[in-house]
């Protein structure tokens, strides 16, 4: 009480309503829906960085926005529809439909059909056809009360057919003719087909802007952290402003000393500097700005927090000798080379550990639970495990079994780390930052090992400086963390300041890599780089996102949308008008149809019959895969975003890599049910924390 009576203009929750309970910074980030497809892309992303030459350069990230726009566009109307509670089984056909209809108008009359109208006059006449498409299918579900799933599926065999019969009737072909045939088409192209090469654009001090931009969004990111978790001290100490200062004069010093010398001796002489200025500048803004621990803040390590601590160290130090003793050269899959005595070994151990895993989660038979279940689920356990490291012996290669078995163990044993480190700060602060520092100071050793070891660039330079930047940042925290204290009421001066720092650190990260994406340099041009186009849809797909979260995170009709998906029912009872919003959301996802049809139409300037056929499911699985429950009134359009974004990398990433192709729908397959099984556990946290 007396950190609420410090600052006046906070709540503590917990002498309240327990709705009103105050929630972290860090749990705040971890009830958001689209936390788990955040989490997912980085993974997919450094995945397939990993196993492609040509995924991470901005001619790969080109190909992954032009496949995520069109289907992210449809994936944030189909999961503003899902968190309303329905379903458009017709939004894939619709695509190509509204597409169509946009080229038969323009057709010439005659023989082969059309209606020979001007382009200013057909958008606005297939916009309206594509509202009166999601005003038929609201309105059919609201007046009959079928199911939406049964209403839209008959839409789209209706749709279906009509785009075959069309174009049959009218050109005898599966091609309906050319939209660049119609009057307008030069100004419309524009709007929807324009392309950005790369190439043709040169700017020879664009890798300033980057590392500005990624800099000083990175540094605004942390202080908004900051000031979302620790207590604010009633006075600043200008001692801590002093350190922050130089800290960050360091830190520029240390990025120019990099930039301006050459050789390992330079860049190790400027990552010190660069590091050190960094704990300085952050634990001058802890001294600065915010208040000491008090009371007992000594070490105290219980058996738990021990027992993890131990496993994670041996797991991370199991991966490294992995890595170390399998052979780099083997081509070969492991079941063609290992003997068949290990192969067993290996097999019946990894079925041991899962049964006994669930044994120990269980209490072993001993806590009450029925040993017969114990021993079943150990059972069906230990048998999955089996046929999964079967199959996983089946089709890798030991340079693949080097390298999963490292991130695997050496990922699995941080993790165990920070879960210690959580334990541990339930007895005191100070107990949690030695884990955290230990957790630092593993991520160091490990990118060392990787830069020693690794044959490829990228991986000495750059996720070696990207582990060790992460190592100085946990460090930073855990020095921090076990010093001052953590808010445990609301402030709201302190998290409006938050939401500004963190919206800005965006907004510089976003600039630092348009910029770097979007214009190339001289040198770049010499040595051949490739070229990268960048769609106008890119642009609507963004813009479309923007729209959508203001509109479902700040607005009235938002809210509605989350109440009847919740409960229509009790919608209604409350004055939303259920009905209407529901037939919005249709006629939303009508139009981001028309929006994609014209999108395409405009690009391939023709279209045939089968566009956008069997679309609708990548749709939902994107929109799933962002967060949003099936079951309505839960989600989230920017996580649709970032679903889509996932399928994209996916689908390209396959490819790029020289896999064969076919394996992409094992793979979204794979992605479908990892991410409602994550969401299903984020959705069980959300509810646990109100």
């Amino acid at each position: 009480m007396t950190d609420v009576a410090a600052h006046p203009d906070t709540h503590d929750g917990a002498s309240g309503d327990e709705r009103l309970a105050y929630r972290g910074v860090f749990t705040r980030m971890l009830v958001r829906p689209e936390i788990g497809a955040v989490i997912g892309a980085a993974a997919i992303w450094l995945f397939f960085w990993a196993v492609s030459e040509q995924f991470g350069t901005a001619g790969g990230l080109s190909g992954v926005l032009d496949v995520s726009a069109t289907l992210g566009i449809m994936a944030v109307a189909v999961a503003l529809l899902m968190i309303g509670g329905e379903f458009d089984l017709s939004s894939g056909a619709a695509t190509g439909a509204l597409g169509i209809v946009t080229i038969l108008l323009v057709k010439d009359i005659g023989e082969l059909g059309g209606a020979g109208l001007s382009l200013f006059i057909a958008i606005p006449l297939s916009f309206i056809v594509a509202m009166a498409l999601g005003w038929y299918n609201g309105t059919v579900v609201e007046r009959t009360g079928l199911p939406s799933f049964i209403v839209t599926l008959a839409t789209f065999f209706v749709l279906r057919g009509f785009k075959l019969g069309f174009s049959k009737l009218t050109i005898d072909n599966i091609s309906v003719g050319r939209i660049d045939e119609g009057h307008g088409f030069d100004f419309w192209h524009p709007i929807f087909a324009s392309v950005w090469t790369r190439n043709d654009h040169v700017w020879d001090t664009r890798d300033v802007a980057y590392t500005i931009g990624i800099l000083l969004g990175l540094a605004l990111m942390v202080l908004a952290v900051y000031e979302g978790n620790y207590l604010r001290k009633k006075v600043p100490n200008v001692m801590g402003l002093a350190l922050f200062a130089g800290g960050v004069v360091g830190t520029v010093v240390g990025v120019l000393l990099m930039h301006n010398t050459n050789g390992v001796s330079g860049d190790a002489i400027a990552g010190l500097v660069i590091s050190g200025s960094i704990l300085v500048g952050l634990f001058g803004v802890a001294l600065w700005r915010y208040e000491p621990v008090t009371g007992d803040n000594h070490i105290h390590l219980d058996t738990r927090v021990l027992e993890l601590t131990g496993l994670g160290v041996a797991l991370i130090v199991m991966g490294v000798a992995c890595a170390l003793v399998v052979d780099v050269d083997g081509q070969e899959t492991i079941l063609n080379r290992l003997p068949v005595a290990v192969e067993w070994l290996i097999t019946v151990g990894v079925a041991a550990l899962a049964g006994g895993m669930v044994w120990r989660r269980n209490g072993g038979g001993t806590s009450g639970t029925d040993l017969g279940t114990v021993v079943m689920s150990a059972a069906r356990a230990g048998l999955v495990g089996a046929v999964s490291v079967f199959a996983f012996m089946f089709m890798t290669t030991e340079q693949g079994l080097r390298a999963i078995l490292f991130v695997g163990l050496a990922t699995t044993g941080l993790i165990l780390l920070t879960m210690a480190a959580l334990r541990a700060r339930r007895s005191s602060a100070l107990s949690g930052s030695v884990i955290l520092a230990l957790s630092s100071a593993a991520i160091a050793a490990l990118a060392l090992f990787i830069q020693a070891e690794s044959g490829h660039e990228k991986f000495r330079t750059e996720i070696f400086s990207v582990m060790m930047f992460g190592a100085v940042i946990i460090l930073a925290w855990a020095l921090v963390s076990g010093r001052y204290q953590q808010r445990r009421a609301a402030d709201h001066e302190a998290d409006r300041l938050s939401t500004w720092l963190s919206g800005a650190g965006l907004v510089a990260i976003l600039v630092g890599l348009i910029s770097r994406l979007m214009w190339t340099t001289s040198d770049e041009i010499e040595s051949g780089v490739a070229v990268a186009n960048f769609r106008m849809s890119i642009l609507w797909f963004i813009a479309f996102t923007a729209v959508a979260t203001f509109v479902l995170g700040r607005t009235k009709f938002g809210s509605w949308i989350f109440a009847v998906g919740g409960n229509k029912e009790a919608a209604r009872q409350i004055g939303v008008p259920a009905a209407k919003t529901k037939t919005q959301l249709f006629m939303i996802v009508s139009g981001a149809a028309w929006l994609v049809g014209l999108l395409l139409a405009f690009r391939l300037q023709t279209l045939q019959s089968g566009t956008g056929n069997g679309l609708e499911f990548e749709y939902i699985i994107a929109a799933v895969v962002g967060g949003t429950a099936l079951t309505g009134g839960y989600g989230s359009v920017l996580g649709a975003a970032i679903g889509a974004f996932i399928m994209a990398m996916s689908k390209q990433g396959i490819g790029l890599a020289l896999w064969n192709s076919d394996w992409r729908f094992a793979f979204l397959g794979v992605i479908l049910l990892g991410a409602v099984m994550a969401n299903n556990f984020i959705k069980s946290k959300a509810e646990a924390v109100r």
